[in-house]
């Protein structure tokens, strides 16, 4: 019989309310760990997360506190991603492995710090990279982990957020880079992890560029409120969002921002508005494999469009997650009527729920082989569920490699940091630049990056 191990959780916002403290009612959580202890500071925040989960657990405003007296043995951080680091080394200090949503972290001084202390504890660091789990995804690894279009040589990723999802990072604490790093580091990280696990592939280095288009000031109107429960344009605004619409995210937030000022329903278009909707990102790989991305944040469709070239032919694979059927431009209507689509060409839907996705092999001399995987409905399209049992569970075979662990994490999140200082100084940036020692592969305390005070 396997000993439950003794969980607790630090941020009490979204994830925790939706994947991670629900998870230790069910099977199998609940048969293999014990959550004895949630930490936020905000104590309005907390007391909502009580009421909404119906738990009855001890709750701490001090991380410190929670880890002394709660008796943890794993913490789970869900925080906005620029403290990550502050919480998943002082858990490491204290004896505890760590499970964290991604990114990791949000740059190279943090990432340093959270190798050190896990090189130094001898505790596990793991990144919760859902997006692995989806059968779809799981699908795509199988199929290129058997060498059916040979040795590979590009890939062609595109990546589009709709005007639901994209718009909420900026309203959001997302909304400023030093937060979470911009949508290259944040969203991205599950994009570029998401290569890297297919492929084997370990990035050397990138060139970039972005721009912000849609959202911040350049498209405000001087009527635009601080937020959207206060704004004059609330009548005719596009992205007007009612918080209370929620019940979730209004028991989590609105009573809880007294407390520390944090406004759920910002405006998208608010001078704080720093990060940028429109990317494009170059990588070469350490074979030679060239990787050609694109993430866009105010498409009127949501999914990806990945193409992977190789010597003996292509993969294509297009994964349609929601459209709009009609045009509307009431954001209320778009986040009810958005529907699973199949499209053949990403951007022309043919409208409909279905119950496959496919992907597509075209090898070099000709002929087509379609390969169908059934669409799952749960969370991230199946992917949270094996996430979790898979995390929680050790003895289960990983024969794919879905567990991911601080390398996994650190490769992901380099990429979209060495994009953002690209666009900045507007030259390419090597991934040793930032990590010296990355590639070398004797794990020593040489080749961690250099920890700055």
């Amino acid at each position: 019989m396997i000993e439950r191990r003794h969980y607790a959780i630090v941020g009490s916002g979204h994830r925790t309310t939706k994947l991670w403290a629900p998870a230790f009612k069910r099977a199998p959580v609940k048969d293999l760990g014990e959550l004895v202890g949630i930490c936020d500071a905000n104590p309005e925040r907390l007391k909502a997360a009580q009421r909404w989960l119906d738990i009855n657990i001890p709750v701490y405003t001090d991380f410190g506190k929670m880890l002394d007296q709660s008796g943890c043995q794993t913490v789970i951080v869900s925080t906005p991603d620029v403290t990550h680091d502050r919480f998943i080394t002082e858990a490491l200090e204290h004896g505890c492995d760590v499970i964290t949503e991604k990114p990791l972290t949000t740059d190279e001084r943090r990432l340093a710090r959270i190798v050190e202390a896990e090189r130094r504890t001898g505790h596990k660091v793991e990144v919760a990279f859902n997006y692995r789990y989806a059968p779809y995804a799981t699908e795509v690894r199988r199929r290129l982990a058997e060498g059916i279009i040979g040795e590979l040589t590009a890939v062609e990723f595109q990546w589009c957020l709709d005007t639901v999802h994209g718009a909420d990072y900026f309203r959001r604490w997302h909304r400023r880079i030093e937060n979470s790093g911009g949508l290259l580091v944040h969203k991205a990280t599950h994009h570029f992890d998401l290569v890297n696990w297919w492929t084997d592939g370990e990035p050397a280095d990138v060139f970039a560029r972005g721009s912000r288009r849609v959202y911040g000031t350049q498209a405000a109107q001087p009527a635009h409120g601080r937020r959207c429960s206060d704004c004059a344009l609330a009548a005719t605004c596009s992205f007007y969002w009612r918080l209370d619409d929620d019940r979730r995210l209004a028991a989590l937030f609105r009573d809880a921002e007294r407390v520390d000022g944090y406004v759920r329903d910002g405006c998208v278009f608010d001078e704080q508005v720093d990060i940028m909707d429109t990317m494009s990102v170059s990588v070469r790989y350490q074979n030679g494999m060239l990787l050609t991305y694109t993430l866009q944040a105010y498409a009127p469709f949501e999914g990806y469009r990945i193409q992977f070239s190789g010597t003996r032919g292509r993969l294509e694979c297009v994964f349609p997650e929601y459209v709009v059927p009609e045009q509307e431009l009431s954001l209320a209507r778009r986040q009810s009527a958005r529907v699973a689509g199949a499209l053949e060409e990403l951007g022309t839907p043919a409208l409909g729920h279905r119950d496959y996705d496919t992907i597509r092999l075209y090898p070099t001399f000709g002929g087509v082989r379609e390969y169908t995987v059934p669409r799952e409905t749960a969370e991230h399209y199946g992917g949270d569920g094996r996430m979790l049992a898979s995390l929680f569970d050790d003895r289960l075979p990983d024969p794919l490699g879905h567990r991911a662990g601080t390398r996994a994490g650190a490769l992901s999140i380099l990429i979209g940091v060495a994009a953002n200082r690209s666009i900045a100084e507007g030259r390419t940036v090597s991934l040793a630049e930032l990590w010296p020692g990355v590639f070398n592969e004797a794990a020593g305390a040489d080749t961690a990056p250099k920890v700055e005070p």
